[in-house]
């Protein structure tokens, strides 16, 4: 029987669609590993499948920066820069760490299966020696179509620049890393250093295989991929909610009595310094939200407008609502087109933009609204649009609708099946 390794590492987000593919790879016969950080382990181990913890997840250091994120461009764009120099002084004995931790848990896997927050993947790959498979969230091979879905803007580069774009971004990454990668190369596997140059420059080229885990409704095939890129449709598994009755009751109830329920969620920590701003947006249109926030700031809600939780799934919120309003991220973004409702987004960084464009572009939300020029007056028109256009709500239904009948994971585990 052969053992496939999924390598994950980032957020939640990120790990969530991995044991979805992971289940599915094992019903169909596989012995599956899911390779994440130790932070990851309750999550993991509800699924049942089997976990190899690594050590360390740079993520973690992102979200101590508050409201100076790195890799983006914040309110302050010095201060952002500042943090995304913390951020790598930070993180590179973490990193360190966690190449060598991770290779071991890889050890023994006839496949290894990894994406955008592990791009270090394919060199533990090659050290064992193994196949490497990509499989991300997000459209990242390539094309001439759109700029790189990394980059914290969007607007187009026109052709070769968006192509450019996706080459450049994938320097930045493999430079802010390659002597940390190098060093695990040698160490780990007796393997000689990596150019200078991504050596990932030579698959723009020739693009291999990789599971696009979304769908082409939402991010149309780029004209210049190739056969080796397949758009499989989104990995989901529906998450268990037994054990949280009382919490989910209470929600339930918050949003029964009231008129027009919403969601937000930020998707980082700054969300505190937005309370004040969301009290005055949700009282501005008449509308009640479910907020997602950590708990040591519930205590700060005064508005009866708000009902704080640390977490609620998306699958069993979104469909009780009227309307989502979040960050953009991949995964929070795929809950609220399958649940068909309006989005707003609030874009922050990395691939946030991108999909609060396509949410935008197929009419599905209004125009995003990126966090670093958030007001009362905008959320607040964009609440009172989602809620109240008729479009806007039929075309949500619509996409719903035609993402349900997909099946993302059956369509991953064909492509595997016919690589093994």
């Amino acid at each position: 029987m052969k053992t496939i390794t999924l390598l994950t590492s980032g957020t939640r987000g990120d790990v969530v669609p991995y044991i979805a593919l992971g289940v599915g790879l094992r019903d169909a016969g596989y012995n599956v590993r899911i390779a994440a950080p130790a932070g990851f382990t309750n999550l993991v181990q509800k699924s049942n499948l089997t976990f190899a913890p690594f050590e360390g997840n740079p993520t973690d250091l992102m979200i101590e920066q508050s409201d100076f994120t790195p890799f983006t461009i914040g309110t302050n764009p010095i201060r952002s820069i500042r943090a995304t120099q913390n951020f790598l002084r930070k993180a590179r004995p973490l990193y360190a760490r966690m190449l060598h931790t991770a290779a071991e848990a890889c050890r023994g896997s006839d496949v290894l299966i990894h994406g955008l927050p592990t791009i270090w993947g394919p060199h533990l790959a090659e050290g064992l020696p193994i196949p490497a498979v990509r499989a991300v969230l997000q459209p990242l091979a390539p094309t001439r179509n759109f700029p790189s879905t990394l980059l914290p803007f969007r607007f187009p580069l026109f052709g070769i620049g968006n192509w450019f774009s996706h080459w450049a971004v994938t320097q930045a990454l493999w430079l802010s890393w390659r002597s940390e990668i190098n060093h695990a190369r040698h160490a780990d596997f007796g393997l000689p250093p990596a150019h200078r140059l991504d050596p990932s420059l030579q698959a723009f080229s020739r693009q291999p295989l990789t599971l696009n885990g979304f769908s082409d409704q939402i991010v149309p095939r780029p004209h210049d991929w190739n056969e080796q890129q397949v758009i499989t449709g989104y990995w989901r598994r529906r998450e268990e909610t037994s054990g949280r009755v009382d919490e989910l009751d209470g929600m339930q109830r918050f949003i029964d009595s009231s008129p027009n329920p919403i969601a937000i969620g930020f998707g980082s920590p700054g969300t505190q310094g937005y309370l004040s701003m969301l009290e005055e947006a949700l009282n501005i249109a008449n509308a009640q939200a479910v907020l997602t926030l950590p708990a040591k700031w519930h205590r700060e809600i005064k508005s009866k407008n708000i009902f704080p939780v640390e977490y609620a799934p998306h699958d069993w919120l979104y469909p009780r609502v009227k309307v989502a309003v979040h960050h953009g991220g991949a995964g929070t973004t795929s809950a609220g087109l399958h649940a068909g409702i309006p989005a707003i987004t609030m874009p922050l960084a990395i691939d946030q933009f991108f999909w609060g464009e396509r949410i935008y572009k197929i009419g599905v939300g209004p125009k995003p609204i990126p966090q670093r020029g958030l007001s009362a007056e905008k959320l607040a028109n964009a609440i009172q649009e989602s809620l109240h256009n008729n479009d806007l709500r039929a075309k949500a239904k619509t996409v719903s609708a035609r993402l349900n009948a997909e099946n993302g994971v059956q369509a991953a585990v064909r492509v595997m099946r016919d690589m093994l």
